[in-house]
């Protein structure tokens, strides 16, 4: 399976997630129902990730580097969300760390020629902002947007996933 046919594979669950995680931004759904979808997301992109780091011939250490960062960002939700966690500040500078590193990765996608999947990691950049503003400097005024624009983020991420897992990504 090609590289950007599995990264689809993964991103079609990142959108349901997302689109999940933005709902219950904006105060729909229950911690635990939330907590199964991102304990799933987590695990499939850790395998994915793991798939590239062990086996060369299918992807890099550097696309397991970045898929790591999204799988670590939806267990860690999942863990929050099932303990009921109030205080995520400790994630919010996590998620400030993850939006230092997509941006630059952006560019260096960029490089390859892949406008699409470059523009997903600044979006993806802008959203693990959001998240350090809403959670790691505690702004709540900002809930209503994070959320929109998360389960914006779902619907853009998860149709590129779509097009991507089908063989269709045109920057390819």
């Amino acid at each position: 399976m090609a590289l950007i046919n599995t990264l689809g594979m993964g991103l079609v669950y990142v959108g349901a997630v997302l689109i999940v995680n933005g709902i219950w931004i904006l105060g729909y759904g229950s911690n635990r129902d939330v907590a199964i979808l991102n304990f799933l997301t987590g695990l499939i992109t850790f395998l994915i990730a793991g798939w590239w780091a062990f086996f060369p011939a299918e992807g890099t250490a550097f696309n397991a580097a970045g898929t790591l960062l999204f799988s670590f960002t939806y267990l860690w939700v999942g863990a929050n969300a099932w303990r009921g966690l109030e205080d995520q500040r400790s994630f919010g500078w996590y998620c400030l760390f993850v939006a230092v590193v997509a941006t630059p990765t952006g560019f260096l996608v960029l490089q390859s020629g892949d406008i699409g999947l470059a523009a997903l990691w600044w979006i993806w950049a802008v959203l693990w902002f959001a998240f350090w503003v809403l959670l790691g400097i505690q702004r709540e005024e900002y809930n209503d947007a994070v959320g929109w624009y998360t389960a914006v983020v779902g619907v853009i991420s998860g149709a590129a996933g779509y097009v991507m897992a089908l063989g269709a990504w045109p920057w390819v």
